[in-house]
């Protein structure tokens, strides 16, 4: 065989090659275990349902957020904040925005302060 006959061979094993794995790799397969539809799970739920258990991640923030003398956890608000943010896509209007949506007890700042988001997306205590 000569050079030109080989080097088509390859080109064309590399065409058939590209296109198994281009194939078998790009297809979306359906998910197996598809939830219920929507009036299945409204039929098969009792009247009257016990209340969910709490979040033991809320429960987690809650403690984490309130430090040991009572005043607040400064870095970890902030870093609710943060979670705040991601999760909503977008910066809180202001701190009572944030504080009444972010789902974790903030304890009152000391007297004569107050919170406040600043410039840079950090909580804050600043003079009343």
């Amino acid at each position: 065989m000569n050079c030109l006959a080989i080097s088509a061979i390859r080109i064309s094993l590399a065409l058939v090659f590209g296109m198994i794995v281009c194939g078998s790799g790009c297809s979306k397969k359906p998910s197996a275990a598809a939830p219920p539809a929507p009036e299945v799970q409204a039929q098969a739920a009792p009247e009257a349902t016990a209340p969910a258990p709490p979040n033991p991640s809320r429960a987690q923030q809650v403690g984490q957020v309130v430090q040991a003398d009572g005043q607040a956890d400064m870095g970890e608000l902030n870093r609710c904040l943060l979670r705040w943010m991601m999760g909503n896509k977008r910066p809180p209007a202001n701190f009572e925005d944030f504080a009444a949506t972010a789902g974790v007890t903030i304890p009152p700042p000391p007297p004569g302060k107050k919170y406040r988001i600043g410039k840079d997306m950090h909580v804050v205590l600043v003079d009343r």
